[in-house]
Formats: structure tokens, C-alpha cells, sequence
């Protein structure tokens, strides 16, 4: 298990600042998403929360220890992140591409070994990619390609994943596919999920925890049932909006009306 929190935690590029002394913890084991306006400030947290942003001020730690503290193989043997619009190496191959997460466990007298072997065969199977672990990864479609990056971080073999609107540009079957393979990580091998997501309904569907974040900072957190509310979506996207209970997964179903309301 992984625990990654922030602490007065101030970020922001060049003289613009992104967050303001923001405090956050998440559940371990659990699948938290980060909600939010465009802008607010949810992809450069998860970008801290990676260690790939410095904070100005504030810190943040993984299992208590300053982040920025620890080694980088450390780091990479406990988080895995899977960024926005990744791009692979021309002519690399599913296959190939995997076995890229498994270069945190090793060493500079034992390159490959049986367990990365065994790990990247398991991440094929887990994700449904044995039978195009040989095509070449700009040959498949969004949503393959998509279980392909989620396959690398699969054999990286961390605790806490950390992932950047995994779903953005797929369409709403390859949406539920990647959903629902992360789900069953989280469920069936106790891993800690925290992701960025756009749509609140599914939000609310796959979150176990969610965080809305405005101007830079936690505006609320808690149960999807507790934090999608026809309030706090109004203060949080200026939107006006219908709550209901989904009927059949008996989670918040957001029906938006439009600012000006219905």
C-alpha cells in the first residue's frame, strides 16, 4: 500500500499561480478523481502529487516522507503515473511498450529477469492485450492504446496509480472499458487510484472519494454522494443543475439544466 498527501501545498508556472496552499489527503486502497473546472488546477496537483512539478511552498509526501526527498527508483517502485495524450516511441510494439514499466526494478547487473518476464505476461493478460502484444502501438485504436499505457503501468507493480483523464477522446465503450480495468485493479489487488475525470456521472459511479478543487484549492472532498450535489456543482462549475440517484448503480446523476437554469 502507498499514501501520497499534500501539505500547504503552492504551485504554479513561471510568475502564475495554480494553487494556493492546498491540503489533501486520500483514502489508501481506495479510487479517489479529482473534479473541477477547466483551469482549476487538477492536472498540475496530479503533476505534484508525481513529483514531476516543485512546489513553491508546501510539500508532498509519499508514505510521510517528503517526495523530493526520496530517491526517483524509490518513487517509481511505489507510483506509476499515466499522463495525458502519452506519446510512444515510433515502431515500439504493445509488448515492448510494457516492458518499459518494469525498468524501476532493475538493476545495472540484472537487466531482465523471470519476475519482469512473469509481470509484463500478466499486464497483457490483465488488460486483454495478449493477442496484440506484438502490434505495433500507433497501429490500434484509441481505447487499445489506451489499455496499452494502463498495461505499462500494470507491470511498473505500484500501489498508487496516478492517472490524467484516462478516458479523454474515447468514445463512451472504450470509456467504460478503461474504467472498468481500473476498478477491477483497485478492487481485486487493493490498488490506489487517483485520477482526473470530467464527466461527474461517472465520476460518481466509478469514485469511491472525490475532490473538487476551485481557485486552487479543495473545495470539498468526501463520498460521491456528499460532494455531487446540485450545490456544489453550482458553486464549483457555475452550473445549475438536478441530482438524482442513478437507478441502477444508486449513485449521483447529475442532469444539468445551463447556467441561466431550466
Amino acid at each position: 500500500m502507498a499514501t501520497v498527501t499534500a501539505h500547504a501545498l503552492t504551485l504554479g508556472y513561471q510568475r502564475r499561480r495554480i494553487l494556493d496552499r492546498l491540503d489533501l489527503g486520500l483514502p489508501e486502497g481506495r479510487i479517489s478523481v479529482l473534479v473541477g473546472s477547466n483551469g482549476c488546477g487538477k492536472s498540475t496537483l496530479l503533476k505534484a502529487l508525481a513529483r514531476l512539478l516543485a512546489p513553491w511552498s508546501g510539500r508532498v509526501c509519499l508514505n510521510g516522507d517528503d517526495i523530493h526527498h526520496l530517491q526517483t527508483r524509490q518513487v517509481a517502485r511505489q507510483l506509476s503515473l499515466l499522463p495525458q495524450q502519452p506519446v510512444a516511441p515510433e515502431g515500439i510494439t504493445v509488448r515492448q511498450l510494457v516492458s518499459l514499466g518494469r525498468h524501476p526494478h532493475q538493476s545495472w547487473f540484472e537487466q531482465w529477469s523471470e519476475e519482469d518476464e512473469r509481470q509484463v505476461e500478466r499486464s497483457l493478460e490483465r488488460t486483454g492485450l495478449v493477442e496484440l502484444a506484438d502490434r505495433v502501438v500507433d497501429t490500434l485504436s484509441g481505447g487499445q492504446r489506451q489499455r496499452a499505457w494502463i498495461a505499462l503501468a500494470v507491470a511498473q507493480d505500484t500501489p498508487l496509480m496516478l492517472l490524467d483523464e484516462p478516458i479523454s477522446f474515447l468514445d463512451l465503450t472504450h470509456q467504460m472499458e478503461v474504467l472498468d480495468l481500473l476498478r477491477a485493479l483497485n478492487r481485486e489487488e487493493g490498488k490506489t487510484i487517483v485520477m482526473v475525470l470530467h464527466d461527474l456521472n461517472l465520476a460518481g459511479r466509478y469514485g469511491d472519494h472525490i475532490v473538487a478543487v476551485k481557485e486552487g484549492r479543495v473545495h470539498a472532498q468526501g463520498t460521491p454522494g456528499e460532494v455531487i450535489t446540485r450545490e456544489r456543482v453550482h458553486e464549483v462549475f457555475d452550473l445549475t443543475c438536478r441530482v438524482i440517484t442513478d437507478p441502477f448503480f444508486n449513485t449521483p446523476l447529475c442532469i444539468p439544466f445551463g447556467k441561466q437554469g431550466a
